[in-house]
């Protein structure tokens, strides 16, 4: 078994006694450095000044004065040594230095009553102490007190106000105290260097952190560049790549501010409003390609846009020349960080598709022979006919005519010249009709028509004589004269019916018994004339 060495530091009376020689730590650095420097400073001085005070035990004939001396000295040393254990470190300088000063002081006027080099080395000890324990503004205070003390003695010294000196300044006692002085003296000044090489220490320890730091900081800028410099690079191409979209873009792009004034186009909008990019720069957009009539609604569009709303609508707007396209528009807000900037106005030039949509309609709803309205149409138009007659108390009549012997013609001169037939009969109607008149082709030969407003069925007989002269008219085909004619049976509102499909079944009973009967003529329904 291995015997352990005994350790005095270890035991519980020791630890008791280190504890109240090493001085306590600070949170700040300089705060501890200074309540070092004090506590060593105040370790020392009651045994230095108890070994002087021995020897003046020796000399003097006075010695419970030299005991109350020293004891207040210590007294003093130990209340400072508690204030720092307590970290009221400034509080414990304070009252030791100034404690001091003062028994120099009393010293100075009522125990040695002479103004001693002792007592000079004294207080410029309390400045040194005072500078290295508390600071230079303190060191200050001090160098002010002791001017004051010396500038009191030599006044109470012309004057004549000393008192009988108490213990006067014998050649022993002058060198105790001399002694005394250049003891503490020496143990500033070792605090004071020993505090000068710890803060050059701490210089240089914080020169080479610096230097640490900055090396650490210039590789850290250096990496932020070097990432700024990536970021600036991928922002700048996508920012070209932004840009290139704008301006290859096939639709029209303008942005605006929130005044409706045009912050910049691309070329595409250019070319479709025939206008230069410095032409409407800061130009007011509506007022630039609206269309007079419709300029509130196109003000009240962008308005839509800055409010915060996205619009996407069809209209018409003018070209530089004045001419109309058909666009859609669409109308975006701009924002930047939750505030609205601006809006951005796109423009699609569809007049083409609206052009072919117009054309597939009208092939939809008309003959694309005769480009008369078709069978859905006409029934459209009719109703429309209808309330109107209806909402205005009025007659209309409804006429439904058959060419006589049109397949025969089809049959000798060919379906091409029958189609030209076609086209020539339909000519002569629209022709021979009102132009508010509705005229259609409901298939093959049959045709029929609307007349509006009759004051009454004679109207709509003469309308029908009308009709069969326009169409007995000879026609020139293939270097021969051909003579056509047709049957028209006729039905009225509201004498009839008030439904469309009954009034052109009507009408086409009408004209069958026009057939049976001869041809070449017309006949009503119902009606049977005065």
């Amino acid at each position: 078994m291995k015997l352990s060495r005994w350790n005095p530091s270890n035991t519980a009376p020791w630890k008791k006694i280190n504890y109240f020689l090493v001085a306590p730590q600070f949170d700040d650095q300089e705060d501890s450095r200074r309540a070092r420097t004090l506590y060593i400073f105040l370790l020392i001085t009651p045994v230095v000044s108890n070994l002087i005070a021995l020897f003046l035990l020796i000399s003097t004939n006075n010695p419970p004065l030299i005991i109350i001396i020293f004891a207040l000295i210590n007294l003093i040393v130990v209340a400072s040594l508690i204030l720092i254990r307590k970290r009221q470190l400034l509080i414990s300088a304070a009252i030791f230095l100034f404690a001091m000063w003062a028994m120099v002081t009393i010293a100075v006027i009522f125990i040695h009553g002479q103004l001693s080099n002792p007592a000079l080395g004294a207080y410029l000890l309390l400045i040194l102490g005072s500078g290295l324990f508390i600071g230079p503004r303190t060191a200050i205070a001090f160098t002010s007190l002791a001017w004051l003390s010396i500038a009191s003695y030599l006044v109470a010294d012309h004057f004549n106000w000393l008192p009988e000196p108490i213990l006067p300044l014998t050649a022993q006692r002058y060198i105790i105290l001399q002694s005394l002085i250049f003891a503490l003296g020496l143990v500033l000044i070792f605090i004071a260097i020993q505090s000068m090489r710890k803060a050059l220490q701490v210089a240089k320890d914080h020169e080479q952190d610096l230097r640490d730091n900055n090396a650490n900081m210039q590789e850290i800028l250096a990496s932020l560049e070097q990432r700024i410099s990536e970021r600036t690079a991928e922002i700048t191409q996508q920012k070209q790549f932004f840009e290139a979209l704008v301006q290859n873009s096939p639709i029209a792009i303008v942005t605006l501010n929130n005044e409706h004034c045009i912050l910049s186009c691309n070329p595409a909008f250019e070319s479709l409003y025939g206008y230069s990019q410095s032409e409407v720069l800061g130009k007011d957009l509506d007022e630039l390609i609206a269309i007079p009539t419709m300029n509130e609604e196109a003000v009240n569009l962008t308005q839509k846009v800055l409010d915060g709303e996205t619009v996407e609508q069809m209209g018409q707007r003018k070209r530089k020349d004045g001419t109309l396209i058909d666009t859609e528009i669409y109308g975006v807000p701009v924002l930047l960080d939750d505030q609205q900037i601006g809006v951005l106005a796109m423009y699609n030039d569809v007049s083409e598709r609206v052009k072919t949509e117009k054309h597939l309609k009208h092939l939809a709803t008309h003959d694309p022979l005769t480009m008369l309205p078709n069978r859905s149409l006409f029934y459209e138009h009719l109703d429309q006919a209808l309330r109107r007659a209806r909402r205005n108390n009025s007659r209309l009549a409804v006429f439904f005519l058959d060419l006589d012997g049109f397949k025969s013609v089809n049959d000798l001169l060919g379906h091409s010249k029958g189609d030209e037939l076609l086209q020539e009969v339909a000519s002569r109607f629209s022709e021979a009709l009102r132009s508010s008149d509705i005229v259609a082709r409901l298939g093959g030969d049959e045709f029929a028509f609307v007349c509006e407003n009759l004051n009454d069925p004679e109207d709509a007989a003469t309308i029908a004589k009308k009709i069969l002269i326009a169409l007995s008219r000879k026609i020139k085909m293939a270097g021969q004269e051909i003579s056509v004619s047709g049957s028209i049976g006729i039905s009225l509102y509201p004498e009839d019916g008030g439904e469309a499909r009954d009034l052109l079944r009507y009408a086409d009973a009408a004209m069958y018994r026009v057939k049976g009967q001869g041809k070449q003529h017309f006949q009503f329904f119902s009606w049977n004339g005065r």
